[in-house]
């Protein structure tokens, strides 16, 4: 008991120290192979400054390397997470005389808002269940907005970044769910996804879409 005691602050002190240095892909995958669960892995990459390698081939090493998707997921949108910036506070502007009847508009800020990657949601289902005949892109976009926030979904296509297709197959207990992303040029950015939850399929979207979007 007292080893397990030792064991689990020592853990917390090596946690601690490695949220306080900048990460890399290698130390994410040093921490994998230490056996240290996801949930820890995923905290210190968030609290910690990183530079990473999402490239195909850094998300591939990492992969191999032994780290889940849940882990890949966190890296990912790290690194497309924009840097916050202190702005330099500038002069209030000298508001000129309205004429009469003339309403001066108030300052606001939507420009500065942070653009985010558009995506445009597509499905169609085949089955003999009931559920076959709903609109599978509405579970789609309740599942990004609870997985990825880092999107934003919109409903013309032509204003897309990114275009989502699903293909939803129920028949019987049987379920199947296929899963094609596109870029703005209409090329996939990945192969055809089978098998698997609607939610799992959004989430490996997201991370394609947010290291796609990344470059």
């Amino acid at each position: 008991m007292r080893k397990s005691f030792i064991a689990l602050i020592f853990l917390a002190f090596c946690s601690m120290l490695i949220a306080q240095q900048a990460l890399n892909n290698d130390s994410v995958i040093k921490l994998v192979k230490a056996g240290l669960s996801d949930d820890l892995i995923v905290t210190t990459i968030n609290a910690s400054p990183g530079t990473y390698d999402t490239s195909a081939n850094g998300l591939i090493a990492l992969k191999t390397a032994g780290a889940s998707d849940k882990v890949v997921s966190a890296i990912v949108i790290k690194a497309s997470a924009p840097v916050a910036t202190v702005p330099i506070p500038s002069p209030p502007p000298v508001a000129e005389p309205s004429a009469p009847g003339q309403v001066t508009p108030s300052p606001g800020a939507p420009g500065l808002l942070a653009k985010k990657p558009r995506v445009f949601l597509q499905s169609v289902s085949h089955g003999n269940q009931q559920n076959a005949a709903r609109d599978q892109s509405m579970e789609m976009s309740k599942d990004f907005e609870k997985d990825c926030p880092q999107v934003r979904i919109t409903l013309n296509q032509q204003m897309a970044d990114y275009t989502v297709a699903l293909n939803h197959i129920e028949v019987g207990f049987s379920r199947d769910n296929q899963f094609q992303i596109a870029n703005k040029d209409g090329d996939l950015i990945s192969k055809t996804k089978e098998g698997g939850s609607i939610d799992s399929g959004v989430k490996k979207a997201c991370a394609l879409i947010l290291a796609d979007w990344a470059k």
